[in-house]
């Protein structure tokens, strides 16, 4: 075994040994702990949320493909303190409740098992753990084709181009999506949770217009300011119903295709100046084309409810143009 290293100050304290004991193990009774007779400084009353966060925890997830995916995410996890005189949770545990059960795979099994834990052993009403990790998936280029090899059939070529064979099939990149998995138990009801942030550019209708009039009418150089644009969408998920982070995702993209564009050569650069202006937006635009399509899964009875923030990081102004928007259900999300 390694020596562990160690300063002696017994010169200048000796009083005290400065040795660290390696071998030394007690048994809990042996160890003071302060909650069983705890002080209580400031009001006595109940606390909404006691816990911890952020855990760094290595989680494996499952792709709509069947495939599985390796994520980093930084996890928080907590209980309601209910009782006025109660020092506090045992903070401790709250990382092994966590690794023990969701670390291999996360599912909504998998967080209820965390979730009932920690009610049953803090003594908790309500109980909540939240997982925040990026996702990886695909994204195909706007217009740039996979180059095929000359001996390629001809029902693979899309196109010929300069002498280099095209497929069908567009170049990929990946691209990453901030998201939230969120658990919540309230007595014995249990609520989840799936946000995804979405990132797309938005077009100002306002400018674009000013700019074509200057143009048209005084043969001004002119363009519409464009901004990169966030939508953070959050569903309630139905735990008997699988819903895949690639639905949203996709459900975003047909809504606002204006997603940023991780493969760009010169043709993706104009087929991007001219989805942005085929899809003119304010934020608010924006928000209720999400809201039209998670409203019908919602009328489907995919999700048991939605809410929406795009925010426009002006390029125009000094601040952003932010919109929210929710289902509305009494209690709901807000």
């Amino acid at each position: 075994m390694k020596k562990i290293r160690f300063t002696d100050y017994s010169s200048e304290l000796p009083d005290l040994d400065f040795k660290y004991d390696e071998t030394y193990y007690p048994n809990d009774e042996d160890l003071p702990d302060p909650q069983l007779n705890p002080t209580l400084p400031g009001s006595h009353v109940a606390l909404q949320k006691v816990g911890i966060g952020p855990v760094e925890l290595p989680l494996f997830l499952k792709r709509r493909d069947g495939t599985v995916q390796e994520v980093y995410a930084k996890a928080s996890l907590y209980g309601s303190l209910d009782f006025e005189h109660q020092k506090g949770l045992n903070l401790s545990r709250f990382y092994l409740l966590m690794h023990e059960a969701i670390a291999d795979h996360v599912s909504i099994d998998a967080l209820k098992e965390v979730l009932k834990n920690m009610r049953e052993k803090q003594n908790c009403t309500s109980a909540y753990c939240k997982l925040r990790f990026n996702y990886r998936w695909y994204q195909n280029a706007l217009r740039t084709r996979e180059e095929l090899p000359d001996d390629a059939p001809e029902s693979e070529v899309f196109k010929t181009v300069g002498g280099v064979k095209l497929s069908h099939k567009k170049k990929q990149g990946h691209i990453f999506y901030a998201c939230e998995l969120e658990g919540q138990m309230h007595g014995n009801e249990y609520k989840f949770f799936l946000t995804v942030n979405y990132r797309y550019s938005s077009t100002c209708p306002c400018s674009f217009t000013l700019a074509q009039d200057a143009r048209v009418k005084r043969g001004k150089a002119a363009n519409g300011h464009s901004q990169r644009s966030t939508a953070r969408i959050t569903v309630q998920l139905d735990p008997n119903k699988p819903m895949w982070i690639e639905d949203v995702v996709e459900l975003a993209r047909t809504q606002i295709p204006t997603e940023v564009v991780v493969v760009c050569k010169r043709r993706d650069e104009m087929a991007f100046a001219e989805l942005n202006g085929s899809n003119l937006l304010f934020t608010e635009d924006a928000s209720r084309l999400l809201y039209q399509g998670l409203d019908q899964w919602y009328e489907e009875n995919k999700i048991l409810d939605f809410s929406i923030v795009t925010e426009h990081e002006e390029s125009l102004h000094p601040f952003n143009a932010i919109a929210v928007v929710y289902k509305g259900i009494p209690g709901g999300l807000r």
